[in-house]
């Protein structure tokens, strides 16, 4: 016997008079199927024991739940969710299973919705997040590092790029950036203040706060940042910290004996791995010029000429793209410095000055902080908390040399100059003083000048050659002096 069959908009009311005839026993034969004209496939059906809803298709038959679990606007949800699960392929008995138990257990109709069926919303990629937002702080540093680091030179990029990426090493990463709060950004100030040096939170502070102005003022809307009035951040992120100016001048004996420790004890470590000769010669060319290390170390070869006129006197220059004061640059290399510089055995075939161990590479100014680290026995530190340490402990100061950094080579050079009435060559070897020719115009001359007059002129080359000779000299005595002692 099949069931009766009513169809109508179901309501409360068909509920309980549903109920009331099962109460009462008086459902006819097997039982009614009331269908509903609002919601196909959703059944109300009344059977001699209970009152049931039902999604019914041409495949399958689902129960949805007890006729007092759900309210009739309820059954019809939970009935479309049945059908497209079964046109998806899904079987939905699971969800509907999951709405019988949470409403079997006193939670109200539309937290047991809830949690049979939750809104499922799409997760964007990261490409998606980045060109619509809301951006995360991790989507802020790259946005911002990728508009920032072609601005800067090879040297400062990394350097920027490294104290802005420092704040994305926690919790922060994921962290929508409209949700950032100074709390957030105190947190990572003072988290890399106790694990470095107080200068490392200071960068990271100043280039947080870069990538915030960048953001609020160019991608508001895109960084969650629309509605903020005021970049607060800019005024209540600080860290209390000056640098303090270095005064510390190496003397000329302690510069000389420190190369000879170098070609000393090329070794270091217990290991037979030796220090390049690039960067042996690297640290003989630094001592010899004054040269700043991180275009000192980059210098081309094709960059390196003879100069008419002197034999034996090499001219180095370097673009404006690799000094501090973007203008170009050039010393002349007397012939004693060029061959205590080529003694040292780097490779004549690279197209660098200085090559690295590494193909295709230079020389870099961390490279010698961390030799001279190894000259002065500090530990490296290893993997797992260990330390690598010095078995040679610390050969400068056992040789009475005090602390020196390459930068401080510049101080000596000038002071020492200064005493010989040789104050402006020296200014001019360490770019102190603009050249005479500026910008594109000296980018030019110095690229297509067929001879070098022109250039020798408006670099002062000649003045800067006393100076060099005097200095060169100095240090090459002394060097003597320290080796035979």
């Amino acid at each position: 016997m099949a069931y009766a069959r009513e169809r109508s908009k179901l309501t409360g009311e068909h509920v309980r008079r549903a109920a009331a005839l099962v109460a009462a026993g008086k459902v006819p034969g097997r039982g009614i199927d009331h269908a509903d004209v609002g919601c196909p496939g959703l059944i109300l059906r009344t059977t001699p024991l209970a009152v049931t809803w039902l999604y019914k298709s041409r495949v399958s038959t689902v129960r949805l739940g007890a006729g007092d679990e759900l309210t009739p606007a309820a059954a019809r949800e939970a009935a479309t969710r049945a059908r497209l699960a079964l046109r998806d392929g899904a079987d939905p008995r699971q969800d509907i299973a999951i709405l019988g138990h949470a409403l079997r257990s006193g939670a109200t109709v539309a937290d047991a919705m809830d949690a049979a069926f939750p809104e499922e919303i799409a997760v964007p990629t990261d490409e998606e997040r980045r060109r619509r937002g809301p951006w995360q702080w991790r989507d802020l540093v790259d946005e911002h590092l990728a508009a920032k680091l072609p601005k800067l030179r090879p040297r400062w990029a990394a350097q920027y790029e490294r104290h802005l990426r420092r704040s994305a090493d926690g919790a922060l990463a994921n962290r929508l950036v409209s949700l950032v709060t100074l709390d957030d950004l105190v947190g990572v100030r003072d988290r890399i203040s106790k694990s470095g040096a107080p200068s490392a939170a200071a960068d990271t502070v100043e280039a947080i706060k870069g990538a915030m102005d960048w953001a609020w003022q160019h991608h508001a809307p895109r960084a969650g940042l629309g509605r903020v009035e005021f970049p607060w951040w800019r005024e209540r992120l600080s860290m209390d910290w000056t640098s303090t100016p270095r005064t510390h001048t190496p003397r000329l004996d302690e510069l000389a004996r420190t190369l000879v420790i170098a070609e000393r004890h090329k070794a270091l470590g217990g290991t037979a791995k030796e220090v390049s000769p690039g960067m042996l010669a690297a640290l003989w060319a630094l001592v010899l010029t004054g040269q700043r290390a991180g275009a000192l170390t980059g210098t081309l070869r094709a960059n390196v000429v003879a100069w008419e006129g002197r034999p034996g006197w090499q001219i180095w220059t370097w673009p404006g793209s690799a000094m501090k004061g973007s203008r170009p640059h050039g010393i002349p290399v007397p012939p004693e410095a060029v061959a205590a510089i080529a003694r040292q055995g780097a490779d004549p075939t690279s197209r660098f000055l200085f090559p690295s161990r590494v193909p295709g590479k230079s020389a870099t100014p961390v490279g010698m902080t961390q030799w001279f680290d190894r000259l002065r026995g500090k530990p490296k530190a290893g993997r797992d908390g260990m330390a690598v340490l010095r078995p040679e402990d610390d050969l400068l100061g056992a040789a009475g040399i005090r602390p020196w950094t390459p930068h401080d080579v510049r101080r000596t050079l000038g002071t020492y100059l200064d005493l010989e009435r040789l104050g402006g060559a020296g200014s001019a070897i360490l770019a102190h003083k603009p050249a005479a020719a500026r910008g594109e115009q000296a980018e030019r001359e110095l690229a297509e000048a067929i001879t070098l007059r022109h250039y020798v002129h408006s670099q002062r080359l000649d003045l800067k050659a006393e100076g060099m000779e005097v200095w060169c000299r100095a240090v090459l005595d002394a060097y003597e002096q320290a080796r035979m002692g």
